[in-house]
């Protein structure tokens, strides 16, 4: 019966991607970024829904909109991306491998909707990327990584990423720690099954700026992992 379910969910789901495509070309076309990503929360929410997930936001009063963000999550799921996008109630950006960019339809929306490509196989490469993304945070742009760098295989998260931390420390902003909690039942790397059910996208206490800079980049991390474990044990 979950096979019968999953094959539902996949067809519902490519529907709605390609639906979500050919309406995001339109309006990404016509409108300012700051009136479509309010319809485009709206369309991933109802996406979320038609599959059955049912997802619950806590800590959003955590995020002052006057502030910048480092957001960093834990890496479950191919829906993580669909998640932030649906879920982060500010203006940001995300930082993905330059992989991902080549992808047919998926790429083109990457691009179009600002996220930045990086590509982990060039240490010059990355780090070009990484100074970029430190000016965009010194302008107040929020960032969203993934300090994991890819999808854990399993539900312990995987060690974390150095570059999120040097950006942070040579940026000077908050860091949001977030956790998608019961997405791994739901869906994971290990498995294209996907599963009706519940989670939660929880957002935690921001370690501050004044924090960031006062530990060095290996306590920044630890604090950081230490955080989002909390979210994801509460």
């Amino acid at each position: 019966m979950k096979y019968i379910i999953s094959v539902w969910e996949w067809i519902v789901g490519v529907l709605l991607f390609l639906i979500f495509i050919i309406w995001f070309a339109i309006v990404a076309s016509i409108w300012p970024y700051e009136k479509y990503i309010v319809w485009t929360r709206s369309f991933l929410q109802f996406f979320f829904k038609a599959l059955f997930i049912e997802v619950e936001v806590e800590g959003a009063e955590n995020i002052d909109p006057e502030q910048t963000y480092l957001f960093m999550p834990n890496h479950i799921s191919m829906l993580d991306i669909p998640l932030v996008l649906g879920y982060i109630p500010v203006e940001f950006y995300g930082i993905q491998a330059a992989s991902h960019f080549k992808m047919p339809l998926y790429g083109w929306v990457l691009k179009k909707y600002g996220n930045i490509p990086i590509d982990r196989s060039s240490p010059r490469a990355s780090f070009r990327t990484m100074m970029n993304v430190v000016e965009e945070l010194k302008k107040g742009t929020n960032i969203l990584v993934l300090p994991e760098g890819t999808r854990t295989t399993t539900p312990e998260m995987a060690p974390f990423k150095k570059l999120p931390f040097l950006m942070a420390k040579k940026s000077n902003v908050n860091i949001m720690p977030m956790a998608f909690v019961g997405l791994w039942d739901i869906n994971n790397k290990t498995s294209l099954l996907i599963r009706p059910g519940k989670m939660k996208v929880v957002f935690g206490k921001p370690i501050p700026a004044s924090t960031v800079e006062e530990l060095t980049e290996i306590e920044l991390r630890n604090l950081t992992r230490k955080k989002i474990q909390e979210l994801l044990d509460a």
